[in-house]
């Protein structure tokens, strides 16, 4: 069956091969030219360039987690990953997104990953749920299948847990604690969706004017599944002259730049691997949340169960990025409404959707300081 992310994962790297064959031209052209000393500032931009299309034709490599960790239990479409090897209880869950990309932003890299500040400042355990992509006998898997996958790994767990949901994780978190609150000890939801209508987010506006017809058609293209490649192409057209044209410039001007081209080969390798997000589920989320506006309506039924946010009384922290066009404060705040929560506290951070999760500054200065209260309030309880 042809999976798309995997053919653009395979021709990516083809015209990659092309582009530091160019550059690898261009650097032979300029070393030559050096040995004229009128040619020197010719030089100089020719190797620049080159280096540029060497940096830029970089193979893709699937992404691997930064910190050492252990599958601990595997399910249908999951995996649960441990991070510490001792036994030491109050487990802290960490839920990625599911909307294109892999669940790595959770473990991003050195200071940027939320999974190295849990092993640093939370002394309890820290687990990551990893969704896997979506093949072809995951198409009928719905958002019924995300919520047991999530209870599955808690009772694999075999506490009570604090459930950290980042993103499209966070809705999921919120439907799970509202549906099991026996297997919850805190919330966190961190630049998740919860009132979908709330605030001018640009991809709520496109989700209610778009027909449903368009993404059935884009789902089969897939194959039954939702590409990964297509949910982040709609990303990069959210902010399309800093997709296609500024980050092609920046990486242009600062090819000379050791830090900045580390970093920029780190978020190159997560932000452009796509995996499949199942079909069934990725339609019903366009439809009843996106569409509908099911959730905070209290009309979402999972499960056979209406989902009732007000049965959520644990501590919830709600976690807000100033700058995110993806899901703007509003839409993950209007849940302090709907909750029985005797303990909300809300923030704001100085920083973008994804930024949230793994900006350094953000991890500096609320993560480190968060993640210790949610075991501080364990032991008060």
């Amino acid at each position: 069956m042809l999976n798309l992310d995997e053919s653009l994962f395979h021709w990516s790297n083809v015209y990659g091969s092309y582009l530091r064959t160019t550059g690898a031209t261009y650097l032979g052209f300029s070393s030559l030219m050096a040995l004229n000393p009128f040619m020197a500032p010719i030089s100089n931009e020719i190797e620049k360039w080159g280096r540029y299309l060497v940096e830029r034709g970089r193979p893709m490599e699937r992404p691997t987690w930064f910190s050492p960790n252990q599958v601990v239990y595997e399910g249908f479409k999951v995996a649960l990953r441990k991070f510490n090897r001792t036994h030491l209880g109050h487990p802290i869950v960490f839920v990625a997104p599911e909307a294109g990309h892999n669940a790595h932003i959770v473990d991003y890299g050195p200071e940027q990953s939320l999974v190295e500040c849990a092993l640093n400042h939370f002394p309890g355990d820290v687990y990551a749920v990893d969704k896997q992509p979506a093949g072809p006998e995951h198409t009928a898997y719905d958002i019924d299948d995300s919520i047991l996958s999530l209870k599955a790994c808690a009772e694999a767990i075999g506490e009570p847990i604090h459930l950290v949901g980042l993103c499209q994780g966070g809705w999921q978190s919120a439907i799970f604690a509202a549906l099991f609150p026996e297997h919850v000890r805190s919330l966190t939801l961190a630049a998740a969706p919860i009132d979908f209508h709330a605030g001018d987010a640009t991809i709520a506006r496109w989700a209610k004017a778009i027909p449903q017809s368009t993404y059935e058609q884009m789902v089969m293209l897939g194959n039954g599944n939702m590409p990964g490649c297509f949910i982040v192409q709609g990303f990069m057209l959210m902010n399309p002259y800093d997709r296609f044209v500024g980050d092609d410039t920046g990486l242009l001007r600062n090819i000379t730049d050791a830090e900045f081209i580390e970093r920029h080969r780190r978020f190159t390798q997560w932000y452009y691997y796509t995996q499949a997000v199942p079909g069934t589920m990725y339609l019903n989320i366009v439809k009843k949340l996106f569409k509908e506006n099911q959730l905070i309506q209290g009309e979402l039924e999972v499960l056979g169960r209406k989902v009732d946010l007000g049965r959520i009384h644990h501590p919830l922290y709600l976690v807000a990025g100033q700058k995110d066009d993806i899901t703007p404060p509003p839409q993950l705040f209007a849940a302090e409404h709907y909750v029985s929560s005797e303990i909300v506290q809300k923030a704001v951070m100085p920083a973008g959707h994804i930024g949230v999760f793994m900006g350094k500054q953000v991890i500096r200065d609320y993560w480190r300081h968060h993640l210790p209260q949610l075991l501080a309030y364990a032991f008060a309880n």
